[in-house]
């Protein structure tokens, strides 16, 4: 877990000081705890720059001041006891052209206004104005040619940095002009402000930049480009209640939020990754959804608070919600033994949390085996106790109709089935989740709408009936591992979430109906799960028991993850598929043979992933699209990597790639990149890849051979119709010699046969 060093004496007396007036703490504590808790601030890099321990300091009338390399005057610190404060261009005939970060740096300097010459170079960066209580304005010569003023609010002259806006100065609102990217360190601490806008050029903030305002109710800082919230940023804004993060931010720094009492509501952006140590100490925060992209939460950020002794103290109640596993459920237990800390959260998911929220406000009514609360439109099931095996769901209780099943309300319950009356209309997550004996469930034809995982984990659930629902949520069938046939609706509009397969876990399943009718976005044939106009097959059921299958025409498009997992299907014909979707056979175990379309377009990745018995594969297109990991990887778990980790992906081991063209074929270019074996020119005659030359040459001897045996044919069949026709005359003699013809005719045609064979 992120944290810095442990030094809760420190933060704790400079939280308690932020507390008191600011003028008189802020000033004595500032250096000091920033350096030594350890947090990274400008003000702890630029300090040991402006005034080192063994700087000389020289007193001239009422400033102090030293000499710097550059042989100027840099002011030190002040004891005018002037309203309006005037710096001088030259003190001993020092050209004063810096301010250091202490020039004004205690309670007793009460200017109303101080004036900057012409000469000043630089001031420190650590807020020296920041502790002038009742400062109205800052002047600037106009001659300067590195500050200005801007109605009494300090700029650096090109006006991208606003550097101090006087404590006491007049007005209740002010909008930080645009161009503006730079908040400089204190630049609004302890003003009387009460709103504040903030410009979208923003881009940085320094420490403490808007720290104890007390007036100020609320933070908007979405429309800027900050990208980390810095330390002590708007600590004891103790009226503040609200703040909206931009999308771009990535870190809350340390104590960036510390007392804010009033702020009990938070909503962390998405891209948020570390929450340092004390951001949101001593604020009214009861519970926080922390994101899944934090990764780093420090040492007391969330949950804690302190005591009269300034003892830091865990709130028992606080809660935090999150993800397993995550940076939010490690922080809601994490210990460390070294420095006694203990934290003990009750902590939650984000699921659990929605289900509780629904809950909350509702007054609870009991009907027989069933548990009710009334809402907008009807009543929702909250609960069923019934301990009977064929439940029948009622469309009413106490004579109000039920319109909604609640999460989790048949979680518990023993039933063996289940059918739901007419009139509900929604079921809402969990709903029957991990049914321990639930083997068939019907839903009616009002239901519209499924959530999310209203089925997950009913291992003996072997059919569902899905009603009348348009839209069904994510994750529904997560370990319906016994469930053979699904029945859904001809309006049903969507199933799943997008990228989701859910039917991944469904590794019984044998048959999809989709009813006749409606204006739904699917269809059924032969238990298959189609789109509406059987373009696209959506999905093959892993129970089909068949080893061959071709795909029927028409079918233009595999979906993604259609056949995944598929561990009985050994040949596929998809003669007429275009298009074939991420994973769409991936890990089919015994998938051995398939073959592809002359008009196939794409393959997308993984398509043909970890197919193992599948050794070749042959591409009749030329120039089909062909996405990493499309075919010929498989994952090898036992694979050592160069950074010494395991696991990785292989090619299998034999695989071959058949290609029409040698070159200017997208396979070929596919097979180089990934290190494939490819045999280019070639074609399928009979299910079996030929080299086109060898189809040349086998082509060419065939002709020859049928040629030769033609011609003794005709030569035989010439001479037999002679033998056939003798004259009289001479017809014994033909007699006695017929049998010498026919023995030197074989003798011929032999000869001739083996001439043909030798030209061949």
């Amino acid at each position: 877990m992120f944290r810095y060093k442990k030094t809760a004496a420190l933060i704790m007396s400079l939280l308690i000081c932020a507390s008191v007036p600011a003028y008189s703490a802020f000033a004595d504590n500032e250096t000091e705890t920033v350096s030594e808790a350890e947090v990274p601030t400008e003000a702890s890099t630029e300090e040991a720059t402006e005034a080192p321990a063994e700087t000389e300091i020289k007193v001239s009338g009422d400033f102090s001041y030293s000499v710097t390399e550059e042989g100027t005057a840099c002011i030190e610190g002040c004891t005018s006891s002037e309203d309006d404060l005037v710096i001088p261009d030259k003190i001993d005939g020092y050209t004063v052209a810096e301010i250091g970060q202490t020039a004004f740096g205690n309670d007793k300097q009460l200017y109303k206004t101080i004036s900057i010459p012409a000469t000043v170079e630089y001031i420190s960066g650590n807020g020296p104005f920041s502790v002038c209580p009742v400062l109205t304005e800052i002047k600037v010569d106009s001659a300067n040619e590195n500050y200005i003023s801007v109605d009494g609010v300090l700029y650096s002259k090109d006006k991208t940095e606003l550097i101090c806006y006087p404590s006491a100065k007049t007005g209740t609102s002010y909008a930080i002009p645009e161009g503006v990217k730079k908040i400089g360190y204190s630049s609004f601490y302890v003003t009387e402000l009460s709103e504040i806008t903030f410009p979208s050029t923003l881009e940085e903030m320094g420490a403490f930049a808007v720290g104890s305002n007390r007036r100020l109710t609320k933070v908007d800082i979405s429309n800027t480009k900050l990208t980390e919230i810095p330390d002590y940023a708007f600590a004891y804004c103790n009226t503040l209640s609200e703040v909206i993060f931009p999308e771009t931010l990535l870190s809350i720094n340390g104590a960036a939020f510390a007392g804010c009492v009033a702020l009990s509501e938070i909503e962390l952006p998405e891209k948020l990754s570390s929450i340092a140590q004390y951001a949101f100490f001593k604020t009214g925060l009861k519970k926080i959804e922390i994101p899944s992209s934090i990764t780093e939460i420090g040492y007391c950020a969330l949950g804690y608070t302190s005591n009269t002794a300034g003892e830091e103290i865990m709130n028992k109640d606080f809660i935090i919600v999150g993800e397993y596993g995550s940076a939010a459920h490690r922080y809601a237990y994490d210990t460390d033994s070294e420095y006694d800390y203990a934290n003990n959260f009750t902590f939650r998911t984000y699921e659990l949390q929605e289900d509780l929220d629904l809950l909350e406000g509702l007054t609870f009514e009991t009907c027989g085996d069933y548990q009710y609360a009334k809402i907008e439109g009807g009543a929702a099931i909250v609960f069923c106790s019934s301990e009977e095996s064929v439940i029948t769901v009622p469309a009413e209780l106490d004579g109000v109709k039920i319109t909604e099943i609640y999460p989790a309300a048949f979680s518990a319950c023993t039933a063996s089935e289940i059918i739901v009356s007419e009139g509900i209309k929604t079921i809402k997550k969990t709903a029957f989740d991990s049914c321990p004996n639930l083997k068939s469930i019907t839903l009616p034809q009002s239901v519209e709408t499924i959530e999310d995982y209203v089925f997950e984990n009913c291992l003996y659930l072997e059919k569902i009936d899905l009603g009348g629902a348009v839209t069904i949520g994510g994750g529904v069938f997560n370990s319906c591992s016994a469930l053979k046939e699904l029945i859904i609706s001809g309006n049903c509009k969507n199933i799943g979430i997008e990228g989701e397969n859910p039917y991944m876990h469904m590794t019984s399943l044998e048959k999809i109906t989709v009813t006749d009718g409606g204006d739904g976005n699917y269809s059924s044939k032969d238990g298959i799960l189609y789109n509406k106009d059987k373009s696209v097959l959506v999905h093959y059921p892993k129970g089909k028991t068949a080893k061959k299958y071709t795909v029927p025409d028409g079918v233009k498009e595999i979906f993604h993850d259609a056949f995944y997992g598929n561990t009985v299907l050994e040949e596929v014909d998809l003669s007429d598929v275009e298009v074939i979707g991420i994973s769409g056979f991936e890990h089919c175990d015994n998938l051995s043979s398939v073959k592809l379309s002359k008009k196939l377009k794409r393959i997308e990745g993984g398509a043909f992933y970890d197919c193992t018995n599948l050794k070749e594969i042959r591409l009749r297109s030329s120039d089909t699209e062909i996405h990493e990991f499309a075919f010929g990887y498989y994952y090898d778990s036992a694979k050592t990597n160069e950074d010494g980790s395991t696991g990785g992906n292989s090619i299998v081991d034999g695989f071959k790639l058949y290609t029409k063209k040698a070159k200017n074929d997208t396979g070929v270019e596919y097979a180089e990149a990934n290190g494939i074996e490819a045999v280019t020119n070639t074609v399928d005659i009979f299910g079996k890849n030929i080299r086109k030359e060898i189809l040349w040459i086998f082509g060419g001897g065939l002709g020859l051979l049928i040629a030769a045996l033609a011609g003794s044919l005709i030569i035989k069949k010439s001479k037999n119709k002679k033998a056939s026709t003798p004259s009289k005359k001479k017809k014994k003699e033909e007699e006695n010699v017929t049998i010498v013809d026919e023995e030197n005719n074989i003798e011929s045609d032999e000869k001739e046969t083996e001439n043909n064979d030798e030209k061949a």
